[in-house]
């Protein structure tokens, strides 16, 4: 059996499930071109232009008739013309990304062969899950659990473009009927679906954590060989730009409309931050034990090799047992004793995750960009400028 280059099977988590085979019957999806660029246009497309048409209809897309008429309706583009086209443009991105991630445990013989059954089993058993049924049928439930319970907490306080404010209440307009019933569980769904196949690249991770993995302290990715996965978790960062995106356009219209100060919010926005980093790196902790007891054995064993190496070297070229009288000059053992101390400090640097800090640091920043102009609100454009560009120096 010869599985050295890749697994039997490759860990595609995109391409599977009830909603991708959908997508293919209707022709959206086709063999080896998933057009994923049309189906990002017409995602936004069946949900925006729908909403102004019906807004329009009723007199509330333009104008002053409500004090929040679709078009100033910051929420609709951000969720509608970036969040929503950006999670499907992510499959793209993360899905190949993934599926390379979990192909280099074989082809970098970080898993051993007697381990490949395992880990092809781990595989099926993640695309099994993939294409549950049960899984969507859940994530579409709480989905529109979840924009009823959104739409009631993020609605602003005054007539809009989707909804009339009485004494009795709030009552949908047409565009609001769609927004509701068609539009947000959209979103919610593809956000709950992402993180359905985050949950399952965890869990794959997770799995082969449990195999007898064959990592190295003086890797130079200072991870023991895993830095490959840090790597890959990078490019989540476009799913975290698109969730906070989202939430940016309904706290703009809090603070434009609702005049709610910026600073009631910064509590919540460090709170998601905080989240975003126990999301999407937390579970990479699962390593976090293999790492710190491969950092420790190669700590003794370098240490070891280390004194042993110097104590021949200082006994040779300092204290002169040298009974050939070789010069140094010419000989290699200064070169092995740099390339020594090199190896050293690779084992010492070894990180208790596989992700670089500024990987980290990469997520954090793509959930605060889209938050950025919301600045705008308390300070000049100039000051903000300036700010920013002491973050980037």
């Amino acid at each position: 059996m010869n599985q050295v280059d890749n697994p039997s099977r490759p860990f595609l988590l995109m391409e599977g499930g009830p909603f991708f085979n959908l997508q293919k019957r209707l022709g959206l999806i086709k063999q080896n071109s998933n057009l994923i660029k049309r189906r990002a246009l017409l995602a936004a497309l069946m949900t925006w232009l729908p909403l102004l048409l019906l807004a329009a209809l009723q007199h509330r897309a333009f104008g002053h008739l409500v004090p929040v008429p679709f078009v100033r309706d910051f929420s609709t583009y951000t969720r509608f013309l970036l969040a929503i086209p950006l999670l499907i443009l992510a499959e793209n991105i993360l899905g190949p990304r993934i599926a390379s991630a979990a192909a280099h445990f074989v082809s970098s013989r970080l898993v051993l062969e007697k381990d490949y059954r395992r880990f092809d089993q781990f595989i099926a058993a993640g695309l099994h899950s993939r294409d549950s049924i049960i899984a969507e049928v859940v994530c579409v439930a709480l989905a529109y659990c979840l924009s009823i319970v959104a739409f009631r907490m993020t609605a602003v306080h005054v007539d809009t473009w989707y909804a009339s404010r009485t004494d009795d209440g709030m009552t949908l307009t047409w565009a609001g009927w769609w927004l509701v019933g068609f539009c947000i569980p959209l979103f919610q769904f593809l956000v709950l679906r992402w993180l359905w196949r985050l949950f399952l690249w965890f869990q794959f991770l997770a799995r082969v954590r449990s195999l007898d993995l064959q990592l190295f302290p003086t890797h130079p990715d200072e991870a023991g060989g895993l830095g490959f996965i840090g790597e890959a978790q990078r490019f989540f960062g476009i799913l975290l730009f698109a969730f906070s995106a989202a939430s940016a356009g309904v706290l703009a219209n809090d603070i434009v409309y609702d005049k709610i100060p910026l600073q009631n919010f910064v509590t919540a926005i460090v709170a998601y931050a905080i989240a975003i980093l126990i999301i999407f790196a937390g579970p990479l902790v699962v390593f976090s034990g293999t790492l710190r007891r491969v950092k420790r054995h190669g700590l003794h064993q370098y240490g070891k090799l280390a004194t042993e190496y110097t104590s021949a070297f200082h006994k040779r070229w300092i204290e002169g047992e040298n009974p050939n009288h070789e010069a140094l000059l010419g000989t290699g053992d200064i070169q092995s004793l740099a390339d020594l101390g090199t190896s050293f400090s690779i084992v010492e640097k070894m990180k208790p995750l596989p992700i670089d800090p500024l990987d980290l640091l990469h997520l954090v920043l793509a959930s605060l960009l889209p938050i950025t102009p919301l600045l705008l609100t308390v300070m000049p454009l100039k000051d903000l400028l300036k700010l920013l560009l002491k973050v980037v120096a």
